[in-house]
């Protein structure tokens, strides 16, 4: 037994910290449903949102359908897995594929009470917000 436990040590720790969920408080600071109002610097297009729940499963809508997977990291970083797509034909078929293309490629969150980044590598970014109702405008966007 005791040869066996230096030997298998590794392997634990690591399916450990390849399965790691934020922590429920991490979970309560990026939990419930997050609204798209940028995408790469520019206002979105069309309405999208996200809603992450605490078992580590993540949903929501994109400009054309409805999506689900999972997510999981420490903050400020973050990975989503599994994700899946219903498939309805729509006419902002590019925006849908420009929001898929970018929340595939998230590695960071940073958020705060009412606004949430999404970031991926060369300066990707997916900016949310809470409450469409507080009239919060995109500060990742660029002035034109």
């Amino acid at each position: 037994m005791k040869r066996l436990f230096p030997a298998v040590l590794p392997a634990l720790l690591i399916a450990a910290a390849m399965t790691t969920a934020c922590t429920p408080a991490e979970t309560a600071e990026i939990g419930g449903e997050w609204h798209l109002i940028g995408l790469d610097g520019q206002p979105a297009k069309a309405p999208a949102s996200i809603d992450f729940a605490a078992d580590g499963k993540v949903a929501g809508k994109a400009p054309c359908n409805r999506y689900f997977g999972s997510y999981s990291g420490t903050l400020p970083q973050i990975a989503f897995a599994a994700m899946g797509a219903t498939r309805m034909a729509c006419p902002d078929l590019d925006a849908e594929t420009a929001y898929f293309n970018a929340l595939q490629t998230v590695t960071g969150a940073e958020v705060t009470t009412d606004r949430m980044l999404l970031t991926g590598p060369e300066g990707r970014v997916l900016e949310f917000v809470r409450d469409l109702s507080k009239g919060l405008t995109c500060q990742s966007c660029t002035k034109d």
